[in-house]
């Protein structure tokens, strides 16, 4: 019997929904979310199980996106992800969307730089080696200001070539280039969110949670998120 997964992102403004069977993509669709992924989530979702002609009852495993990313958008994926995981009994891998950004370049002999725009002036990122194939980890996951990059970047050691992707380094790609990091090379816009086809890929590959161990499962924020609850009076 084949693995089916099914895989979430809703950590930007653009979603991604995937159902994928032994490593090959049944169906992903892109979608708008920038009103409100409670609204266009679902839908998708729908629509993806239509597509591949499965039912719910087939997918074995759920990956999802956890951050860091839309405070919002984040929470609704992954209400969404135990959702379904409760109902089917089947297990969930949490990934991130720095991973699942430096994923898209698997072979790399430079290293990948994921940035997601995190607003105030700041970024999120990570620094990663896919020379094996998958991910591996070289600076763990921070925030920072894109000028103060390159101390951030090199705090493992200087290395001789970066290749950078997401909404941050193209939104402040200018500013990038003059940080003092050497050889550095620029993903297009293609590859600047990240992509549920292959959450699902890092999702196979990871060890699972249990349907008991749902609860354990919390959004990656990095920074306290940019929402308040307002205080009440005379608190």
């Amino acid at each position: 019997m084949s693995m089916k997964i099914l895989a979430l992102d809703t950590s930007h403004t653009r979603g991604s929904v995937s159902i994928s069977a032994d490593g090959e993509v049944l169906c992903e669709i892109l979608f708008d979310a920038s009103d409100t992924h409670s609204a266009t989530l679902m839908p998708a979702i729908d629509r993806c199980f239509a597509m591949s002609k499965l039912s719910p009852k087939e997918i074995a495993l759920i990956g999802v996106v956890i951050g860091p990313g839309s405070f919002t958008g984040l929470r609704i994926g992954l209400a969404t992800a135990k959702a379904f995981a409760a109902s089917l009994k089947c297990p969930v891998v949490p990934v991130t969307s720095l991973e699942t950004l430096a994923a898209a370049f698997p072979f790399s002999t430079k290293l990948i730089v994921p940035l997601i725009d995190a607003r105030r002036r700041e970024v999120y990122g990570a620094v990663y080696s896919t020379a094996s194939g998958f991910p591996e980890q070289i600076v763990e996951p921070f925030a920072a200001r894109p000028e103060n990059l390159a101390q951030v970047i090199e705090s493992s050691g200087p290395h001789s070539s970066y290749l950078f992707c997401g909404t941050g380094a193209m939104k402040y790609r200018e500013l990038i280039t003059h940080v003092g990091l050497r050889d550095i090379v620029f993903a297009n816009a293609r590859w600047a969110v990240p992509s549920a086809s292959i959450v699902a890929m890092l999702a196979g590959s990871k060890q699972e949670l249990t349907y008991e161990e749902l609860c354990a499962i919390e959004p990656l924020y990095i920074r306290p998120p940019d929402a308040r609850i307002p205080k009440e009076k005379g608190g």
